[in-house]
């Protein structure tokens, strides 16, 4: 089995001690190559303060779509920060397509921005756009997910990915303890960096566990759908592998909206008492849910949290800071029920 294919294709993992150890030991090195602790970690710090007046500046923000709560809530979060700051505000949205991505990047550099932050919705198309943007003069920041390193933007902004996937693997290993996991996986985009991320840390987070607390591995990825970030997406996408594979006992989906979809699934086809539901975000109705009981974990992944920090790396930037790490990770965060009430708002607007 070729490990590429099984993270593009969602293929069972071998219940072979040989091939796990090999899956963690090539993804240990992905990991080893970008360590959040090798970059700034900004979530103790307190708020940067701006000794210029940037009542002048134009921030301009272009988002991959606004499909899904969480990237309206980025959207809003950076809006809210860079209003803050005194600045003025304005975004496009790429509306799912790269195409449309790319012309709103040239539509706000041509309406006179001074400084863009794009969450890029592929890593390789938007350099280009990027770099003519530098090479214009603006500074490019990125945020909540990844460009390719050619791209000549200051620094990026985004959760450590891999590590809330270790933690959320951890987290279902420790769970079941001895009962063999049967899991499947709903992801949100093809090629999405991000999700690779995160499914690479979820594997590596069973797998590591299991060794070192049973001395061996018993799980299998039986299953991939693709929710589209979407509630529906994550229900649809769940009809289909219950379909096919209605005994797993676990279900990993890449952020809290397809994984609500998919327990609303599995509920409806009398499943959802069988199996543990984890995702990523922190959604506040995932916090919720967890409260009840319903649903089992969740990654942390604040858009309000990036939308502040992506703003302060702005201000810094704006203030003279040329030097910023070219990676700025939020850290790891587990919420299941045990710490639910320390995050849970219900003023939230995500």
């Amino acid at each position: 089995m070729q490990i590429a294919n099984f993270l593009k294709r969602g293929l069972s993992v071998k219940q072979n001690f040989l091939c796990v150890l090999a899956l963690v030991l090539l993804y240990g090195l992905t990991a080893c190559n970008s360590k959040p602790g090798d970059s700034q970690n900004q979530s103790g710090e307190a708020a940067v303060t701006s000794k210029k007046d940037l009542s002048h500046i134009k921030v301009g923000y272009c988002t991959p779509s606004l499909n899904a709560s969480f990237y309206v809530a980025l959207s809003k979060s950076i809006q809210n920060s860079v209003e803050g700051y005194g600045m003025k505000f304005i975004s496009v949205d790429g509306q799912g397509d790269i195409t449309k991505q790319i012309t709103g990047v040239e539509d706000l550099i041509a309406k006179g921005v001074d400084v863009l932050i794009i969450n890029p919705l592929d890593p390789k198309a938007l350099v280009p756009s990027v770099n003519a943007a530098v090479k214009s003069g603006l500074p490019v920041f990125i945020v909540d997910s990844y460009i390719e390193p050619s791209a000549r933007y200051i620094t990026s902004v985004l959760a450590d990915n891999q590590g809330n996937g270790e933690l959320v693997g951890e987290w279902i290993a420790n769970k079941l303890g001895k009962t063999k996991i049967k899991a499947a996986i709903i992801s949100g985009a093809q090629g999405n960096p991000v999700g690779k991320e995160k499914r690479l840390g979820f594997v590596r987070g069973i797998a590591e566990t299991q060794l070192r607390t049973l001395g061996y591995t018993d799980f299998s990825i039986v299953s991939q759908g693709w929710g589209g970030w979407s509630n529906n997406g994550g229900l649809k996408a769940m009809e289909d592998i219950l379909a096919a594979h209605p005994d797993i006992n676990v279900l990993m989906a890449e952020n809290d909206a397809m994984a609500m979809g998919a327990m609303k699934a599995a509920q409806e086809a009398g499943k959802a008492d069988n199996m543990l539901i984890v995702g990523f975000d922190g959604q506040k109705e995932a916090l919720e849910l967890i409260k009840q009981g319903k649903y089992g974990a969740t990654a942390l992944n604040s858009p309000i949290g990036l939308g502040k920090l992506v703003t302060e790396s702005v201000v810094k930037y704006l203030n003279g800071d040329k030097y910023l790490d070219k990676v700025i990770y939020t850290p790891s965060v587990l919420i299941s029920k045990e710490e639910v009430n320390k995050f849970y708002d219900p003023k939230s607007i995500f």
